[in-house]
């Protein structure tokens, strides 16, 4: 699936300003209870929410996300590699999209604003320090 990137802004309690970058890509449908271990593509995602709408309950959707967030300010040039999930209900993007790193450094959680916008909120290091969380997409050329 496509990677999608974020230039960042972000803010802390005491007015702290910091830029970043956050990519990230949907790699899959996340494993059930059931032990379906099945990786959906986009189009079966497209398909499973035409299904839905013919329905009269609301399913939801977890997915796989995985990517990488880079402030300068506290990372330097490197990347942090993060990876959750995101929550679908129905069409549209998901509505909530939950990053953390390995070591515990970045905790996020963000959710669309529109389809340019995201925002939320980042909770970073072992102090965790507080953000306010904006972001706008990155239109690359095809």
């Amino acid at each position: 699936m496509d990677e999608f990137i974020y230039n960042l802004f972000l803010k802390s309690r005491g007015g702290l300003a910091l830029l970043g970058v956050l990519r990230y890509r949907l790699t899959g449908i996340e494993v059930d209870q059931a032990g379906d271990d099945n990786i959906f593509s986009l189009p079966a995602l497209r398909q499973a929410h035409a299904n839905q709408q013919q329905q009269e309950t609301i399913e939801a959707l977890v997915v796989r996300a995985e990517g990488s967030i880079t402030i300068p300010a506290l990372t330097g040039s490197r990347a942090i590699p993060v990876a959750d999930v995101a929550f679908f209900i129905q069409m549209g993007p998901p509505i909530v999209t939950r990053l953390f790193s390995a070591d515990s450094t970045v905790l996020m959680c963000f959710n669309q604003v529109n389809n340019q916008q995201i925002g939320g909120g980042l909770l970073w290091g072992p102090t965790t320090t507080s953000f306010a969380l904006l972001g706008r997409r990155q239109m690359l050329p095809a």
